[in-house]
Order: structure tokens, then sequence, then C-alpha cells
């Protein structure tokens, strides 16, 4: 099966590997994919170069996934997301190892399997979006990934933790009812779940609760909070007082007119089989 590989060799961890186009393919070849010569370097031109696959590997991290999924869902073309960045939550839900050679290896030829993606605004999401102002502390995080300093990121997080409490994001429930917090967790399905996006909606409430409702959701525990009130349903309109809120699409910041329209899109994606 011919196959090709795109590497963001940016990304974090492929950063601090030697060679890890040679590795990776080497991986794909004992896995019976035939891979063609892609540079490397800038990610258009090897999606341009990828012209003639019958699959792509994409190896990043969940920016680089969710880059290419549009492409992805335009040309029909099954893929092998391969973890490459400091954070791959995608490629552990799909229970690929930590290491892209590893992760590679266990792809076969084979008919693929559906996979979940959602649309916000028109811009494709894979695993989880953030609204609200928390949002803004991921632009922070993405300086000091690029050795910035740490200072601007704990400024933003003390101010998210010990401002006065505001109401950022509302969420229609009902024909006469709606939701109000301070921001909203929006998360796809895990493989094998029912087809439906599941809102985290966090209320405002005090410093010490918003510490709690912070480590909680690095845990992916949010839900567990007295403070957070779950929704469930294949689409949620997001409204804001701002005439642009802060989202985060898959870990990046991005500032969206509002309303914010998430639209679940089961199946929209293809995944090679993994052995």
């Amino acid at each position: 099966m011919k196959a090709a590989l795109i590497l963001n060799t940016r990304a974090g961890r492929l950063a601090q590997m030697e060679a890890p186009r040679a590795a990776i393919e080497a991986a794909m070849r004992a896995g019976g994919f035939d891979p063609l010569p892609l540079p490397d370097g800038d990610l258009d031109a090897q999606w341009a170069a990828a012209q003639g696959a019958e699959a792509v590997f994409i190896c990043g991290g969940d920016g680089t996934l969710r880059g290419f999924a549009k492409r992805l869902m335009a040309a029909g073309l099954p893929f092998a997301p391969l973890p490459g960045g400091t954070m791959n939550r995608v490629c552990t839900r799909l229970g690929l190892p930590d290491d892209p050679v590893a992760a590679a290896a266990l792809y076969r030829p084979g008919p693929p399997e559906p996979m979940a993606a959602a649309l916000l605004n028109g811009e494709p999401l894979l695993y989880q979006s953030l609204i609200g102002r928390p949002a803004r502390m991921l632009r922070f995080r993405e300086m000091q990934r690029e050795g910035g300093s740490w200072w601007p990121l704990l400024k933003a997080g003390l101010r998210v933790l010990f401002r006065a409490p505001w109401r950022d994001v509302t969420v229609p429930v009902g024909p006469d009812s709606r939701a109000t917090g301070l921001a909203a967790v929006v998360t796809l399905p895990e493989p094998g779940e029912a087809p439906a996006l599941t809102m985290q909606l966090v209320r405002a409430l005090g410093p010490l609760a918003r510490l709690r409702q912070a480590w909680a959701w690095f845990r992916g525990r949010l839900g567990e909070d007295s403070g957070v009130v779950t929704l469930h349903a294949p689409r949620f309109v997001v409204h804001g007082r701002a005439r642009r809120m802060r989202v985060s699409l898959d870990g990046e910041m991005r500032t969206v007119a509002p309303p914010l329209r998430y639209r679940l899109k089961p199946g929209a994606l293809r995944v090679l089989p993994r052995a």
C-alpha cells in the first residue's frame, strides 16, 4: 500500500529525535506500506508531494493533526495519526504509544475505521475546545514552549484565578432556558461512545474552586466537579458578551466571533487499522 509520511519536525517530540523520517518509514515498511519520497520542512509542500498516496501518515501534535483534518475529509484519504508533539491527546485516545516509531509499527493496510470529527464555525476539531478567558493561557503556553519566559503564563493564570467572577459563556439548553458560566469545555466522544459532544459548563465560583476545577480539567475529570454542569448533544450553540470570544482548538488558541456553532460529524475521518 503506497503511503506518505508527513512530519512536523518542529513538534516537541520530533524536534528531539535524530532522523525521525528514516526510523518511522522503516516501521511503515515492516507493516506492509511502501513510503513515497517526501521532502522535510514545509507542511504544504509535503502534502503536495503526497498526491498519489493511498494513505497518509501524519506525525505531530494535536494541532498538526487538526490542521490536516479538512484536507483529509475533502480527499477521502485514510490516515494514520502518529504522536510527535508535546501533547498527543488524539493518539492517546486511539490507544497509541507515545513513541512515534512504535506507533507507526502498529498500523496495517486494510479497511479503515471511522473516526469522528467536529466543526466549530466550519473549522475542524478532533479532541477538545476550551471556551472563555482561560483559553488565553494556551497562547502563553505556546510562547513558553518556544523559549519564552514562564512569567506571562503565570500572570495569565493568576488573573483567571483571582479576578472577579464573570459570565462569558451562554448556552441555550431548551426553548426558553439557557445556562451561563465563566468557561466551557467541549469534548468529542471517544471511540465506541455514543455519537454526541460533551459540554462541561464551569459556573462562576471563587478562586479556590477555580483552582480545583483547573486541576480536575488537567486530569480529565472536570465533569466530577460540583461546580460544573455537563451537557450532551450532537450540536451546541454558544453565545458571549464580547465581539470575539477566546477559544482553543485542540490546544491552539483562537479568537472567534460568536455565536460559536459546534457540530459533530461521526465518521468524518478514516483511520488505518492497527495490529
